[in-house]
């Protein structure tokens, strides 16, 4: 998706969290991944202090501050292997200022 948009004129970061019970899956995501990915570690607990989970998404705008909240399972999907869900969140994150 980052490189769509980035061929579409639009210049968007991306990073991830990788959840702590998932760290066996760290080598295979950072290998699939052209952004950072960060593992979450018993000490910080990232998931938690934002009141995330799995698949959530948190958009940020150019101001720094939260714009968008998608929580997987919620109001917009975000089960990027659907067309119409990846095609919204892509619409989603590029319209966002």
């Amino acid at each position: 998706m980052q490189k769509e948009l980035k061929a579409e004129g639009k210049t968007i970061e991306f990073a991830a969290v990788n959840s702590i019970d998932a760290v066996a899956n760290q080598p295979d995501l950072t290998a699939r991944a052209d952004f950072p990915m960060f593992q979450d570690v018993e000490a910080v607990k990232a998931w938690e202090q934002h009141g995330g989970g799995k698949d959530d998404f948190y958009v940020y705008g150019t101001d720094g501050k939260l714009a968008h909240y998608l929580k997987f399972g919620g109001g917009v999907s975000t089960d990027l292997s659907d067309p119409t869900a990846y095609a919204g969140v892509k619409k989603l994150i590029a319209d966002t200022k």
